[in-house]
């Protein structure tokens, strides 16, 4: 009789197993679009030399980065899909900024990443310099206007200035937080007609906190200054340029 039992406890233990084993658990939902885009941000980096973005897996975004391998572990949970819409992204950025830099028509192209902003100058002979602001004072600055980059060209005029600074105020929800880029064309100089062209092309991946740049002139003090931007994203409005006084 003890047999009988220990027979038939082991035969429902077996079929509790097999029950277990065929039971269909459901997976733990896998990261959506914006949620890898997030992740791979902070891999970007800028090739300085062919002025190109591209993910780098060995890039070391924090110190905490050097410490665990957490962030290489959330790179590659990235759903392949996604990966490859991130990568085309970056592609058409890549591809324009290419073009503009070979043919020499821009000035100067700003790469801006999360984590980095790269200003290269294209032109050695180019009527305004363009830097970064590193000492950000813009919490006593206020905005004298502000060009919407969307789907028309907006354009700002401001006379007898030595120079003039802005900042880049980005949406990153319009541009699903992937590539960006925008165009600035200005005319530069005085009211006598003697006027020099310099463009500007502006992109980035990611989100950076509205980086700021000053612009002045090679002509001298109290030029007039005349903007005009171009988005690069199709009719997304993917950032303001905000022109600080």
């Amino acid at each position: 009789m003890k047999q009988f039992y220990f027979l038939l406890v082991v035969l429902m233990a077996l079929s509790l197993q097999s029950c277990r084993n065929n039971l269909n658990l459901p997976s733990p939902a896998s990261r959506n679009y914006q949620q890898d885009v997030a992740v791979l941000n902070d891999f970007v980096d800028i090739n300085k030399t062919t002025h190109e973005y591209y993910v780098n897996p060995n890039k070391k975004s924090t110190a905490l980065s050097y410490l665990t391998n957490t962030s290489a572990e959330e790179l590659n949970a990235i759903n392949p899909v996604n990966l490859n819409s991130f990568k085309q992204s970056i592609n058409q950025i890549n591809n324009m900024s290419g073009q503009l830099v070979s043919s020499h028509r821009v000035d100067y192209i700003v790469m801006i990443t999360e984590s980095d902003i790269y200003i290269s100058q294209i032109k050695v002979n180019s009527s305004i310099q363009l830097k970064r602001k590193l000492s950000d004072n813009r919490m006593n600055r206020s905005i004298i206007a502000t060009s919407n980059i969307t789907d028309y060209k907006e354009m700002f005029y401001t006379n007898s200035k030595d120079y003039i600074e802005t900042s880049i105020e980005l949406y990153p929800q319009s541009y699903k937080n992937a590539a960006w880029a925008f165009l600035v064309t200005c005319k530069v100089g005085y009211n006598d007609g003697n006027k020099e062209s310099a463009s500007v092309l502006f992109c980035g991946v990611g989100f950076h906190i509205s980086p700021s740049f000053e612009w002045s002139a090679n002509q001298g003090n109290n030029v007039d200054w005349y903007f005009e931007v171009t988005n690069m994203n199709g009719d997304a409005h993917i950032a303001n340029l905000n022109y600080l006084h």
